[in-house]
């Protein structure tokens, strides 16, 4: 179920960010996105947790909070991050490089708990990373390039972070959706302040008057469900019974989804290099799910 549940993600994630990539084209509103998206997919996951659980809450211990205090600055720093990448670059060309957190989150989650994954899936996660990256291979980035690649390094960083404790914050709480709806709606705390740091109330006053505000909100508010469905949602139901590296290993099999996308939303082109690269993770993947 959890191998499943983590391809889902993944399909997810491209998705998601897709949908992102699409909206960021209007500059100027970028935490108001990902407030409002992060404030639907906690919506949905609410009601999922209701559905599945009744109005029950689970016992929460202080290593709860703890680790999701962790996951949830993890997270608005990184996607703070990616929507700055995702400004100045190709969808296609960003994508991959989050698979590098596949390879981080290892020392991370053996600090924070005692767990590695045995040599060959160690082997196939490096050709889950390298399938990636092949995917993005420039001889020389250009200054855009290398500053969004730059702002992708500290999401990838504060993603090997994250995933660690939101694992110690599900097992704590022995509950995925309820530790899942507490995320994604902390993280929209964290958002709101930023809105008004960055000023965004003239770009959204702008959207408003020139009527532009129904095709942002039906976007975003897509966005949300998808984050909640097929991407945030099942990787952390799948943190109940597999680690973290593992999850998140098939989760950064995305770079194939995200190249579908990139061809289908913005038209953009397959080169061998894809080719090779989508081989790569297949293969990375394999190793990983063979040697459980």
């Amino acid at each position: 179920m959890w191998v499943a549940l983590s391809l889902l993600s993944a399909f997810g994630q491209a998705l998601a960010w897709a949908l992102k990539k699409k909206l960021l084209a209007n500059k100027g509103i970028n935490n108001s996105i990902a407030a409002l998206s992060f404030l639907v997919a906690g919506v949905f996951l609410v009601l999922l947790h209701v559905l599945s659980n009744g109005l029950h809450i689970p016992t929460l211990s202080p290593s709860f909070f703890v680790a999701s205090a962790f996951v949830i600055v993890a997270n608005i720093v990184a996607v703070w991050t990616a929507y700055r990448a995702l400004d100045c670059a190709e969808f296609s060309l960003l994508m991959p490089f989050i698979a590098l957190s596949a390879l981080a989150i290892i020392p991370t989650e053996y600090i924070l708990r005692d767990v590695t994954p045995n040599l060959p899936q160690f082997f196939g996660i490096l050709l889950l990373v390298f399938g990636a990256v092949f995917f993005s291979f420039q001889r020389i980035p250009n200054r855009t390039t290398l500053r969004a690649i730059g702002y992708f390094a500290i999401a990838v960083f504060s993603y090997a972070i994250s995933g660690p404790f939101m694992g110690i914050a599900v097992e704590e709480s022995q509950s995925p959706l309820f530790s899942a709806a507490v995320f994604h709606l902390g993280i929209v705390v964290g958002f709101v302040p930023l809105i008004f740091l960055a000023q965004e109330k003239k770009g959204l006053q702008y959207f408003c008057r020139t009527g532009q505000w129904r095709g942002i909100l039906s976007f975003m508010l897509i966005s949300g469900f998808v984050m909640a469905i097929f991407e945030n949602g099942p990787a952390t139901i799948a943190l109940a019974s597999a680690k973290a590296s593992e999850v998140f290993a098939l989760k950064r099999t995305m770079p194939f989804f995200a190249l579908v996308f990139g061809v289908i939303i913005f038209h953009e082109r397959v080169t061998p290099k894809h080719v090779i690269g989508t081989v790569l993770l297949v293969v990375g993947a394999m190793l990983v799910l063979w040697f459980k």
